[in-house]
């Protein structure tokens, strides 16, 4: 019988979280993360990208132990409950290692209120057209302290019993105002002309462009940039965004069509990337896998049917079969 080592003394099962909370009901800090990613590339983080309005999906996406998962509330059908255990699965399941980023709809007061109290560690607003509008998003994300007035939930923590990374800071008020990332997303003309306004705006912790929309926006071809040869005009916007983007020293948060595509999106500032999605990905391996198999069959067409023995296929000829020619393989 095998020796009981105990878990606490096999350090190599433990899961390397630097920027978990105490508890893995309060955000992680994604402030740092992304710091640290800005001032060395190599520390870029890689991400899932979750449409799916389902904790099972968080469940499997987090046991991978991504640095972040990024939950698009704003198209993907989350209720609040879902997306409230969604955040909460997401930081369980990968024992503290994966943050949890949220898009939410530009004025859904609920959304932001349920992603914040469940944990999240980022906002990504989308449609950001103005300075003005950062600047009140702030206030709904903060707590106090001359930051916002973001109101105090009495259901995030026990007393006497949740503890915090920051001395006197029972309540893990600290916690949500060190750690919690505000991302404004800027995907059409007016955000464009904008943008260096935007991201002058003290607070904001990275940038995310929305080239769908921008595209549409501008009267552009999106299929263009599906295939791989975007319009000059459309180049001449990202370079403007990243441009702004490395100007104010933020980082830009976004994903890629590719896996091919990584490097490049780090030399363009890209430090936080989703690298799959879980409706394509997943999409893209029931079809490569149908595909693989069909091509499998139809290598077998017009050939007799196989005999097997112990796993193995018989030639044509044994146990009486015909072969080429119809007589006994000969």
């Amino acid at each position: 019988m095998a020796t009981f080592i105990p878990y606490s003394e096999q350090p190599s099962l433990h899961t390397h979280a630097p920027y978990r909370a105490a508890s893995l009901t309060q955000p992680a800090n994604l402030r740092q993360a992304l710091k640290d990613a800005q001032a060395d590339a190599s520390k870029s983080l890689m991400g899932i990208a979750q449409g799916i309005p389902s904790t099972f999906v968080t469940k499997l996406i987090a046991s991978t132990k991504p640095d972040f998962i990024w939950m698009d509330v704003e198209h993907g059908m989350f209720d609040r409950l879902t997306l409230h255990d969604c955040i909460h699965a997401a930081q369980h399941h990968s024992e503290g290692k994966s943050m949890v980023i949220c898009r939410v709809p530009k004025r859904d007061e609920i959304s932001l209120t349920t992603a914040l109290d469940a944990g999240c560690a980022g906002i990504v607003i989308p449609h950001v057209e103005s300075a003005d509008e950062v600047r009140q998003f702030i206030k709904e994300m903060y707590f106090g302290d001359g930051k916002g007035h973001r109101s105090f939930s009495p259901w995030t923590f026990t007393p006497g019993l949740t503890k915090s990374l920051y001395p006197n800071d029972p309540y893990n008020v600290q916690t949500a105002n060190n750690h919690v990332c505000l991302i404004p997303q800027i995907e059409s003309l007016k955000g464009l002309e904008n943008a260096e306004e935007i991201a002058a705006v003290p607070g904001i912790s990275g940038l995310m462009f929305g080239p769908g929309d921008f595209m549409i926006d501008a009267g552009m071809d999106i299929s263009t940039v599906l295939a791989g040869q975007p319009e000059p005009k459309f180049l001449e916007a990202m370079a403007k965004f990243n441009a702004v983007a490395a100007k104010n020293d933020l980082p830009i948060f976004g994903g890629v069509m590719s896996l091919e595509m990584i490097p490049m999106a780090i030399q363009t500032g890209m430090r936080a990337i989703a690298v799959q999605f879980d409706v394509w990905g997943t999409t893209r391996l029931m079809a490569n896998s149908l595909e693989q198999g069909w091509k499998a069959a139809k290598e077998f067409e017009g050939n007799p049917r196989p005999g097997f023995s112990n796993g193995t296929s018989k030639k044509a000829g044994e146990n009486g079969e015909n072969g080429e020619n119809g007589v006994n393989g000969k």
